[in-house]
């Protein structure tokens, strides 16, 4: 696999699985804003299934913002976390300086069994448990930095995607190709 195609790939699941989705651009959008807010959160594994809860009591649509949860994923937990993480310490104690100590300190075992073991550790039941008790101890940093990350990314994705949907949906109207029946 070549990034070519990695990048023609996710133009297709863009284009086709969410700019043409049959519901209105809001719920659409709102769909792809609700994914951005969850896909920072630190609740790897369980993301698709927040969203699909969140999304149904939000009235958003249910299918648009599942692509962007694969942002969090095994391979970018480590530099997202540690990204949101920072963010959210920043926020929190401004007079605290962070420092390659702090660092240390914060990824602890983990961090160590993931230099030392490699990418491999990322299938072992034991450094997930790590992990865990990682984002246990680092909760309030990270909450506001995924929170912070999340409005960042999932604010202007709501408004690129209300208005491609639109977008789309005015050439197919201008070139008098059929489209659903939710176009407001």
């Amino acid at each position: 696999m070549n990034i070519r195609y990695l990048w023609r790939r996710a133009q297709q699941i863009v284009i086709h699985n969410i700019l043409h989705l049959d519901d209105t651009p809001h719920r659409i959008a709102w769909g792809v804003f609700i994914g951005a807010m969850i896909a920072f959160t630190p609740t790897l594994g369980f993301q698709i299934v927040i969203y699909i809860a969140v999304a149904a009591l939000l009235g958003a649509n249910k299918v648009s913002g599942i692509p962007i949860l694969f942002v969090s994923n095994p391979f970018t937990a480590v530099p997202l976390y540690y990204t949101t993480w920072s963010i959210g310490a920043a926020v929190l104690h401004p007079e605290k300086e962070v420092t390659r100590a702090t660092i240390k300190n914060w990824l602890g075992s983990t961090g160590r069994a993931l230099k030392n073991g490699g990418a491999e550790r990322l299938l072992e039941s034991d450094f997930w448990a790590g992990a865990g008790q990682l984002l246990a101890s680092t909760g309030a940093e990270l909450w506001m930095g995924a929170l912070i990350c999340g409005l960042v990314v999932g604010i202007p994705s709501y408004l690129i995607t209300r208005w491609g949907i639109n977008a789309v949906r005015h050439l197919r109207e201008g070139r008098g190709l059929p489209h659903g029946p939710m176009d407001s």
